[in-house]
């Protein structure tokens, strides 16, 4: 994922003059908007073309305003990825626990509800190796990933208890199937219940084998 908001910026990043003006609780809401219209932009644009000038205009704001709010544009970026990954997550387990009733059923369904996910929002494709992109850095898969899809999967173990110590392994296993999904298609994987049917074979004996 991005660097939160407090890290330091990237060498040669841009930063916008001190007003000596910290933004206060009565604006705080042009943060919100500002996270909304950068999403806005990324669907529109694309991360990479998503920029300060376009946002502040999308948000009705000025461009000191933002510089408020986030000192960077990735700053500003990464807060609207992770309130999109927030809000993905909270669909996907939301999802997998209505249709589940095991732990590999859950895995399974997990993995259909992101894969649905992400190609509704294609410029949120976790499968880029550039620097932008919140997955993968130098084409590995970053803390704030696993993180992510941790939290996703945590539903799991109340399911079955046995999962908790290999929790962290399943979760890094489940996230390159995730992967591999959202780059290739085939025939078992064409459609939504080809797809299922295809995890339920492959991914649910790996979940019952770890549980035993």
């Amino acid at each position: 994922m991005y660097r939160s908001e407090g890290a330091a910026p990237a060498a040669g990043a841009r930063r916008a003059p001190w007003s000596g003006r910290a933004p206060t609780t009565e604006t705080i809401s042009a943060r919100d908007k500002i996270v909304d219209a950068t999403l806005s932009c990324i669907r529109q644009y694309g991360i990479e073309r998503t920029s300060i000038s376009a946002v502040a205009a999308c948000a009705g704001v000025s461009r000191p305003t933002v510089y408020a709010y986030f000192p960077t544009r990735d700053a500003m970026v990464a807060a609207a990825m992770e309130r999109s990954g927030a809000a993905v997550a909270s669909r996907v387990v939301a999802s997998a626990r209505r249709r589940a009733r095991t732990a590999g059923e859950f895995a399974v369904e997990a993995l259909v509800v992101a894969r649905r996910e992400f190609r509704k929002e294609p410029a949120f494709y976790p499968i880029s190796h550039a620097r932008t992109d919140p997955w993968a850095t130098d084409q590995r898969l970053t803390e704030e990933s696993l993180a992510l899809t941790r939290s996703i999967l945590e539903p799991i173990v109340d399911y079955d208890p046995r999962l908790a110590p290999h929790l962290d392994e399943i979760t890094e296993t489940l996230v390159r199937w995730l992967l591999s999904l959202l780059m290739y298609d085939t025939k078992r994987t064409s459609n939504e219940a080809r797809l299922r049917a295809y995890l339920r074979r492959m991914v649910e004996p790996m979940i019952d084998a770890a549980g035993s």
